[in-house]
């Protein structure tokens, strides 16, 4: 195999060691910009709740802890403590085609707080 001329050879060992530094810097500076998006993220995404906190024990045997926040952090965390009700309204799952309808009343509408 033949070597490629002098001109050739000079530019690859001049511009060969910059590309390879400054591409190894850009990587460099890209995953500083990242790790810092992920800690600000995270600063963020996990607001200090302070409050009563409640443990309950659900019947299927799970524990769940529930902190009660004032309006004032309600609202900080982005949502609307003055609307009552779930948050979205869900939709029943289609029934399959060719399913029998139960037999069984319907079920009783959840209290309303």
């Amino acid at each position: 195999m033949r070597l490629p001329s002098k001109p050739v050879l000079i530019r690859i060992c001049i511009y060969g060691p910059l590309l390879a530094y400054f591409g190894y810097m850009a990587c460099q500076r890209y995953r500083a910009e990242q790790a810092e998006q992920a800690e600000q993220a995270e600063q963020s995404a996990a607001p200090a709740l302070d409050g009563r906190k409640h443990t309950f024990t659900l019947p299927d045997g799970k524990s769940v802890e529930v902190v009660e926040i004032s309006e004032d952090q309600a609202r900080q965390m982005g949502l609307d403590p003055d609307r009552r009700g779930p948050p979205g309204e869900a939709e029943a799952p289609a029934k399959a085609a060719g399913a029998e309808e139960s037999k069984s009343p319907p079920a009783a509408p959840a209290p309303a707080n």
